[in-house]
């Protein structure tokens, strides 16, 4: 198969994703070595590299998961990276812009319990599950995800030296401490986050209309193995969209009333 035939059969969405995360790769290669020249860097060199070579994970994510994650989500995973990772923390955004920080925060929350959803649409049969637990699941999830952000940035400020929690304080015993206020805040804005999601999927299941979820449930869907029982029938506390049932999808969720 020659280039032009092979570029022909990728997906455009694939191919659009593949050519922005190697367009960003590039660009951050490109910054760290001028910054690195010009003894400029306002980051680590850790965080620098790692900030390029995770523009890279498309390409090894692909191959090894095939269509158990579908395009959308790398499309939307390389969006939110390059405003939470590269406006944020290599353009200094959150530095800039007082707010940012808690928008990128307050969003994330957001995307912790699509990731949730994502889990659950994988790893069961959820026409067995009430949309109460779903929603729980989703926002456990993404405190959980939260949780763990906070733990990362903490474990970076104390073996890079870095300050992402906030600068160090130094008390008059001479005794170094970093303030909490940082972490409670960003914390908080996940939590609204999280709890903005089960509203919007409260609001989804209890109107058994999409609410954008049909799709995204259907896309979460896809590449998992097709339940033995047909597809399109309805259990108590759950609904199966009419789309998934003609597709022969796994159903997640509660059924949608296409708008």
């Amino acid at each position: 198969m020659d280039k032009k035939t092979f570029l022909k059969k990728m997906p455009p969405l694939r191919l659009a994703v593949y050519l922005f995360c190697a367009a960003m790769f590039v660009a951050m290669t490109a910054i760290t070595a001028v910054r690195a020249a010009n003894d400029a860097l306002t980051e680590s060199m850790v965080v620098m590299v790692g900030n390029a070579v995770m523009w890279l994970l498309p390409f090894v994510c692909r191959p090894l998961f095939k269509d158990k994650i579908s395009d959308g989500v790398y499309a939307f995973a390389a969006v939110y990276v390059f405003f939470a990772s590269f406006l944020g923390t290599i353009m200094g955004f959150y530095g800039k812009l007082w707010w940012y920080d808690m928008a990128m925060h307050t969003l994330f929350g957001y995307v912790g319990g699509m990731i949730g959803l994502f889990f659950a649409c994988k790893l069961s049969d959820t026409q067995k599950l009430s949309p109460v637990f779903v929603a729980l699941f989703c926002f456990a999830v993404s405190m959980m995800f939260g949780a763990l952000w906070e733990v990362f940035e903490f474990s970076g400020d104390m073996i890079l030296n870095n300050n992402a929690q906030g600068e160090p304080v130094t008390l008059p015993d001479g005794q170094i401490i970093r303030p909490v206020a940082d972490t409670m805040e960003d914390i908080i804005c996940n939590l609204c986050g999280a709890a903005a999601f089960v509203i919007h999927y409260a609001a989804h299941a209890i109107s058994r209309r999409s609410l954008g979820f049909g799709a995204l449930i259907r896309d979460f869907s896809k590449g998992k193995k097709p339940a033995h029982s047909a597809a399109g029938t309805q259990t108590e506390g759950t609904f199966v969209g009419k789309q998934a049932a003609e597709e022969s999808a796994p159903a997640c969720g509660s059924e949608e009333k296409e708008e």
